[in-house]
């Protein structure tokens, strides 16, 4: 209907993005500036071996980070969805459900890593089981607060959601230090991590004003429960690549290499993180669009424009002065890396182009693209498994990996717009898309 149309319109209107987006970015700039801080710090006061102990944590962390992107994805969707058609009581009985889903979820995680942790150290060769239970006990504040992250998200509200990340840095930064300086090495540092999952999770009850209400639909959670599949395949995608390398390095490289390559990875994988925002704004206002049976192709190609910039700054400047920096920052373990950083951002920043193109298409419920993900997730996998034996080998794997799965991304997208004819030019069609079998889900 075209009232409906121009609700949404206005909803996405572009300075708004415009302008949300510059706050998410700043606030996620300020967010992994405060976390570099903190690796800056464990850098000098760890060694090598107890830095890839302590980054391991921060991987297992990005695991988990999955889940929890899971259900903030989800709650964004049909927060935003709902926003179309100003149902604020809807979003707010799903968001109560989730949380509920959540919460349980995150009990299975805790209970997985307390219970395992013994087991874990053996097997990932580190000092001391403790920092896998202490990350444990975080879990289940950590998924909770995702769910109502996705709310504040997926009503454009990027300022309260910006103010999120920049807590919770604060909090890890602050706490992980002074654990750190007060001599408990990595169980301080792992302390760190936890203590932040619960101030962000009060912050965000804080921001959350929730009406009272019944519970959600049995139509909707129905919808709900049908795109978590492909935002499961998304994220699964994301696991496989963002931290498989990090993991078979911390097993198959002896501890100062790994350590080594955990620096190499932490910082170069700042160029994801960091395109992370744009993927964030982008997110809700195409699926708004196309609930109004608009187009919204033009926000991914400005998208990709952006992340393909950052990609540049930092493949340029790893290559210039990557070295220099992480010797000086960290020590000379660490100096004469510049080489290697500038073509583990460039593996990243393919990365991230095609996780873009994926998630845009993801908003839309459409699958195709992330299955896509995934296989390139196996490929770079194998790849690694075959150059296990060096720093070197390892990045070559992900570079080639990573081209070949942004020309498949970028092809499936191609033949997703012809199929579709761009752009779309009725909204009462749109009424009826969260009805329809996921695009690419028989295929």
């Amino acid at each position: 209907m075209p009232g409906e149309a121009s609700t949404a319109n206005e909803t996405v209107d572009a300075k708004q993005l415009a302008t949300g987006g510059s706050i998410l970015g700043v606030a996620m700039i300020l967010a992994n500036a405060g976390n570099y801080l903190l690796n800056v710090f464990l850098g000098r006061w760890l060694t090598p071996a107890e830095f890839a102990d302590a980054n391991l944590m921060v991987t297992v962390m990005l695991l988990v980070t999955a889940i929890a992107i899971s259900l903030q994805l989800i709650a964004a969707r049909f927060a935003s969805i709902n926003e179309v058609s100003g149902d604020v009581a809807a979003t707010d009985s799903l968001a109560r459900w989730l949380e509920h889903r959540a919460g349980a979820v995150g009990l299975v995680v805790a209970l997985i890593l307390v219970a395992g942790a013994p087991w874990w150290a053996e097997f990932f060769n580190t000092e001391s089981a403790t920092p896998f239970a202490i990350l444990g006990v975080g879990m289940p504040f950590y998924l909770v607060q995702a769910v109502g992250r996705g709310v504040l998200q997926g009503r454009l509200t990027f300022g309260p959601l910006a103010a999120t990340f920049v807590v919770e840095m604060l909090v890890r930064v602050i706490t992980g230090v002074a654990l750190v300086a007060l001599g408990f090495g990595v169980i301080g540092a792992t302390i760190g991590l936890t203590v932040s999952f619960v101030a962000t999770w009060l912050h965000v009850r804080h921001l959350s004003t929730r009406s009272p209400g019944e519970k959600p639909d049995a139509n909707v959670v129905s919808d709900l429960l049908r795109y978590a599949l492909p935002v499961g395949v998304l994220l699964l995608g994301q696991i496989i690549i963002n931290n498989g390398d990090v993991l078979i390095a911390k097993r198959f490289l002896e501890p100062t290499t790994a350590g080594v390559y955990a620096a190499i990875a932490l910082v170069g994988r700042a160029v994801f993180f960091l395109s992370w925002s744009v993927a964030t704004t982008l997110f809700p206002a195409a699926a708004q669009r196309e609930e109004a049976g608009e187009d919204s192709d033009g926000l991914l190609y400005a998208g990709l424009g952006i992340v393909a910039a950052m990609g540049v700054c930092f493949v340029g400047g790893a290559k210039l002065l990557g070295g220099i920096v992480l010797g000086e920052v960290f020590g000379p373990e660490y100096a004469g890396v510049s080489n290697p950083l500038a073509w583990y951002a460039f593996a990243t920043s393919l990365f991230a182009m095609a996780n873009l193109v994926v998630s845009h298409h993801l908003s839309m419920g459409r699958i195709q693209e992330a299955l896509v993900l995934v296989a390139g997730g196996v490929l770079q996998t194998a790849l690694l498994l075959i150059g296990r034996s060096s720093i070197d080998s390892l990045i070559r794997a992900q570079v080639i990996a990573m081209a070949i799965l942004l020309g498949l991304v970028g092809l499936s997208h191609t033949f997703s717009a012809r199929r579709r004819g761009v752009p779309a030019t009725s909204a009462t069609n749109s009424s009826t898309r969260t009805e329809r079998p996921l695009e690419g889900a028989s295929a």
